[in-house]
């Protein structure tokens, strides 16, 4: 790519935000719009990581989203009267490490990469339409002992817990004494078919297929109980990829004493149109716990199991970490782990790739998060 390309592709995003900074400024009569967001960047080691020539060796390096994405965004409501209110959220991803726009693999370059939508909020619930997070997203994020960091719940399942979901439209009904549930169902915007997708172009969206998903959920002040069920479909409408286009039942919970949160989560991943001798099955567990030393300072433990069938086998991830407030804004933090596969297994400690099948890898992260 030619520099001024370079420069183009770099100013249009930033011209954009620009643009909407103003706007936000502008409808303040109209609109109650709230700028937000966080900023994450750290230290970050890996061993046993590919180098040059097929070597192996240890990676030091400067990320940006160990502890939680790094992201910025634009959220608004409009008072429609008789408890009905207009909303939207627009909001993208960056790497803190160099400024890039994105939020994962599956969005390079896409300047609102993780949420997109309007919809209509009131009595009777809530309904949004355009782009969001998937269905499991959030949940699977209140049963991980670690909140989704990079070493988490989405390690051993290569970030199948993960996606956005496009032309989506989704449904949360009102809140009933701590009992809420969400549907959701992502379009495949294929002509003549429901459940097929319109392939893109290669690196723009993986995994644009249909989806549907639906949540529950129960939580009260010292323990809540969740069940997700999605499915994530190929551009043929099929359940092709096991870590990618499947079906995913996610059951959890937590349970707070005093000082001391327990854990506990489980997994279950099919996909019954993958190809003669690729894994179709996968069941996921995990344990953990948060235990607040002081109100500023909260350890963090979790082991994490799965196991594959077609003779992938099974790996385990040990976390340890720590978080330290220093405001209700501003946290230091740091987490070590390790992820131990089988002879014929692959995980790589953090997500994203890069695991080597029989092998174990360690990690270690620091860094700090500024919410705003």
């Amino acid at each position: 790519m030619k520099k001024a390309s370079k420069v183009a592709f770099i100013a249009k995003p930033l011209a954009i935000a620009a643009v909407m900074a103003g706007a936000c400024a502008s409808a303040q009569a109209q609109t109650n719009v709230t700028v937000y967001g966080r900023i994450d960047a750290g230290i970050n080691y890996q061993s046993n990581q590919a180098g040059a020539n097929g070597s192996r060796g240890s990676k030091w390096g400067i990320d940006g989203n160990e502890w939680g994405t790094s992201m910025f965004g634009f959220k608004g409501t409009e008072d429609l009267g008789g408890g009905l209110k207009a909303i939207f959220t627009i909001e993208s991803g960056f790497d803190a490490s160099n400024g890039s726009v994105n939020s994962s693999s599956s969005n390079p370059g896409i300047l609102w990469s993780r949420r997109s939508f309007v919809g209509l909020s009131g009595s009777a619930g809530t309904l949004k339409v355009g782009k969001d997070l998937a269905i499991q997203s959030d949940p699977i994020w209140a049963l991980d002992p670690t909140g989704q960091q990079a070493l988490s719940t989405a390690t051993l399942v290569k970030e199948r817990n993960w996606p956005q979901t496009n032309n989506m439209v989704s449904y949360e009904s009102p809140n009933f004494g701590g009992f809420t549930a969400t549907v959701m169902h992502g379009f495949g915007e294929a002509a003549g078919s429901f459940t097929k997708g319109v392939p893109t172009a290669t690196g723009v969206v993986s995994n644009n297929g249909s989806r549907d998903g639906i949540s529950l959920a129960y939580v009260q002040p010292t323990y809540e109980l969740r069940a997700i069920y999605d499915v994530q479909r190929d551009t043929n409408g099929q359940y092709s990829t096991l870590f990618n286009s499947s079906k995913e039942l996610t059951l959890g919970g937590t349970l707070t004493i005093d000082k001391l949160k327990l854990f506990a989560g489980y997994e279950n991943l099919r996909a019954n149109s993958v190809a003669t001798g690729n894994p179709d099955r996968a069941n996921h567990y995990w344990l953990g716990a948060n235990y607040q030393i002081t109100p500023a300072l909260t350890l963090i433990g979790a082991a994490y199991h799965v196991n594959v069938n077609a003779g992938v086998g099974s790996a385990n991830l040990f976390v340890l970490g720590g978080n330290y407030s220093l405001s209700k804004r501003t946290l230091l933090y740091a987490t070590v782990g390790t992820v131990r596969n089988g002879a014929n297994s692959d995980f790589s400690v953090e997500y994203g790739g890069g695991g080597i099948k029989g092998q174990n890898q360690q990690a270690f992260y620091t860094g700090i998060s500024h919410s705003f």
